[in-house]
């Protein structure tokens, strides 16, 4: 897939460190939160502009990483990744799942093994799994996290639970908003504010983003300008 682009004008009225993140996924039998982390990090002064390149992953990583805290602006670090393919429907109706990827932490140390063949699976979505070799409290205060993402980075993360099997959908929905965070840190969207919603199931690529002087957003595709 060629890059989404962002053509991004700041009429503001004042500097702003934009950040652009990935709508929290679909992740069944979780039950609970996930963490963005910032994947563009671009300072734009007012009346400027950048241009913002952004390569959906192929393929997405697993990931296994941990943090000193997890808040807004956290840093994390990467223990382990893998890289999986994601369920898909064939052309004559059949469908392929995803791959599995086995969550283990051995002496308090989260990794990631590949797992059984896959029998089962939901479209667009790949599977990690935990077992009984760690409980909800070493999660806590190991500050574990489970996610996804680039081979380069994590777009999301959540605190795994034991013996769950998680059926993670990756979105195509992206938000940009601006806030003093550097890339690759957890963002809390609550401590963000309101951020402009991006879904490029839904749009061609290019786009222009105009941030407003009243900090409204206009958003639309170039081709259609």
């Amino acid at each position: 897939m060629s890059p989404l682009i962002i053509n991004l004008q700041n009429q503001s009225g004042r500097t702003h460190n934009y950040i652009l993140c990935q709508q929290t996924p679909a992740v069944a039998d979780a039950g609970q939160a996930a963490w963005p982390l910032v994947i563009v990090n671009v300072r734009v002064p007012d009346e400027g502009s950048a241009k913002v390149a952004l390569q959906i992953p192929d393929p997405y990583y697993a990931y296994a990483i941990t943090t000193q805290a997890p808040s807004h602006g956290s840093s994390v670090e990467t223990i382990a990744k893998r890289a999986v393919t994601l369920g898909k429907k064939q052309d004559d109706g059949t469908h392929t799942p995803g791959s599995i990827i086995q969550y283990v932490v051995t002496d308090e140390v989260p990794d990631l093994i590949d797992g059984a063949l896959p029998k089962h699976g939901l479209d667009n979505a790949f599977e990690i799994r935990t077992g009984n070799d760690f409980t909800v409290k070493d999660a806590k205060k190991g500050n574990f996290l489970i996610g996804y993402g680039s081979q380069d980075q994590a777009y999301q993360a959540f605190m795994p639970r034991p013996n769950l099997a998680y059926q993670v959908i990756p979105s195509l929905v992206f938000y940009l908003n601006f806030a003093d965070v550097t890339k690759g840190a957890l963002i809390d969207t609550e401590v963000t504010g309101n951020p402009l919603e991006i879904d490029f199931s839904a749009l061609d690529s290019p786009i222009r983003v105009t941030h407003n002087p009243d900090g409204s957003w206009s958003l639309r595709s170039v081709e259609h300008s």
